[in-house]
This record gives C-alpha cells, sequence and structure tokens, in this order.
C-alpha cells in the first residue's frame, strides 16, 4: 500500500513549479545541471547512477543523456515516480518509488554514482539517507548533492522580509535568522517551502554526518550567477561531492 506523501498532495502546483523554472534557462538550476556534468565529467561514461528523491526525473533525463550505461531514479512519491516514467523515454533510464531512507529496492555496492538535486531540504533523516546512499556505492564510488545553502536559506516566519532592497527595488542582502534552529519549519507563503515546507540543519551539521557515514569530502561548490545582482554574490545553492571510502 502506498503513502500519499506532501509531494503527491501538491503534485499539480509543484510540477507546475519546476516547470517553470525548467522552462527558464537563466535559472539557477540550469547552473546546477552543468555543474552535475561538469563535476561528474568522465565519471559518467559507462557507470551505473542512482538519481535519489529525483522527483519527476529531471535530472535522471539530463545526466542519462550524457554516458552512464545505466540511470535509476527513486522517489518517495508515487504521482512523481509515474509523471518521471511519462517524461522519459531512453532506453538506459528508468524509475520506481523508494524512500531515500532506505534504498531497500537497491542492492549493495551496485552504483558508481549517486546524485540527488535540491532535495536534502525534503528528507526527514538525512543520516538514514547517508547511510543508505554509503550502502548501495560501490568503494570509490561518488556522491554528489545540491541543496538550498543552509547558511542563507534558511528557516524564516511568515511575514518576515527575508531579502534587503536597495532605493531602486534590487535585492542586495539576505537577512539570516534562525540559522541554529534545526528541524522542520514552514514559511506560511504560497512557495514550496509555504507547501511542503523543509528540514534545515546547520551547514556543520551536514558535513559531519556525511563523513560519519563513512564519506571522504571531496569538494564544496558554491555556484553564483553569472552578471549583477544579489545571486552573483550571495550564494543560493550549495553542492556537495563526497567519495564512499
Amino acid at each position: 500500500m502506498m503513502i500519499e506523501t506532501i509531494y503527491d498532495k501538491h503534485q499539480r502546483f509543484y510540477l507546475n513549479y519546476v516547470d517553470r523554472l525548467l522552462a527558464d534557462e537563466s535559472h539557477l538550476w540550469h547552473l546546477l545541471l552543468t555543474r552535475f556534468e561538469v563535476v561528474l565529467n568522465g565519471r559518467l561514461q559507462g557507470s551505473r547512477l542512482c538519481d535519489i528523491a529525483c522527483g519527476e526525473g529531471y535530472l535522471s533525463r539530463f545526466l542519462a543523456q550524457r554516458g552512464p550505461r545505466e540511470v535509476v531514479g527513486v522517489d518517495i512519491s508515487a504521482a512523481l515516480i509515474q509523471t518521471a516514467r511519462q517524461r522519459s523515454h531512453l532506453n538506459n533510464l528508468s524509475h520506481h518509488v523508494d524512500n531515500a531512507h532506505h534504498l531497500n529496492t537497491l542492492a549493495d555496492n551496485s552504483f558508481d554514482i549517486a546524485v540527488s538535486q535540491m532535495a536534502m531540504m525534503d528528507i526527514p533523516d538525512h543520516q538514514a539517507m547517508f547511510r543508505a546512499v554509503h550502502r548501495i556505492l560501490k568503494p570509490g564510488g561518488v556522491f554528489i548533492f545540491t541543496l538550498l545553502h543552509p547558511c542563507f536559506e534558511g528557516p524564516y516566519r511568515p511575514g518576515e522580509n527575508t531579502y534587503i532592497e536597495d532605493d531602486d527595488g534590487n535585492f542586495t542582502a539576505v537577512v539570516v535568522r534562525w540559522y541554529g534552529r534545526e528541524g522542520h519549519w514552514q514559511s506560511g507563503g504560497d512557495g514550496v517551502r509555504g507547501h511542503m515546507g523543509a528540514y534545515h540543519r546547520i551547514l556543520s551539521t551536514y558535513i559531519n554526518d556525511l563523513l560519519s557515514a563513512g564519506f571522504r569530502l571531496e569538494k564544496l561548490e558554491e555556484p553564483l550567477m553569472e552578471g549583477g545582482g544579489l545571486l552573483a554574490q550571495v550564494p543560493k545553492a550549495l553542492l556537495v561531492v563526497g567519495t564512499a571510502e
């Protein structure tokens, strides 16, 4: 029996959100897709890759066309997995329902690469996910994930302004509140974090727990957008690369 998740409940809202951002080639998500490709580079060719918490599968589709022998996308939302299947007809790509905490459908030491795109904030138990990812990776396998930068995209309460504007109405700075308050939060607004909420952890929690799960930290990136504006100075996302020991 499938359990309805928050993303099943808000499927239409979320798919509209994803499609809108993917249609905007100047959006941060396209920069992050490029960073996945660059960081993985020679590791992709002939690899077996797992996309964890894949949603409707846009990262799976992107990477499956860049050399892997097989890509498997998993997500706890049956509705999003159904959409992922509908949107992909690549022979080396499949999607199925699984919980990132356990990855019970995936065998030990069976993947060369694991990826996760902007989903860590939705995982209730990130430590369990790290352990599960380490289990399915071969020794020396790589885990690369992105998330909202925990230092700059933390919890806020309804009605709080999180961005500071100049006299011309341009965002110039970020207000950081409640950074040390780990746990689930909800913005109270009408965006993704208003509908689904998020789990906030401080940066050291993520890194220390990744190391404790058996990974060696290979790289951190804080992608910045080109040109002017706030996102050229303050990173919205954090990219983490770990190697399974």
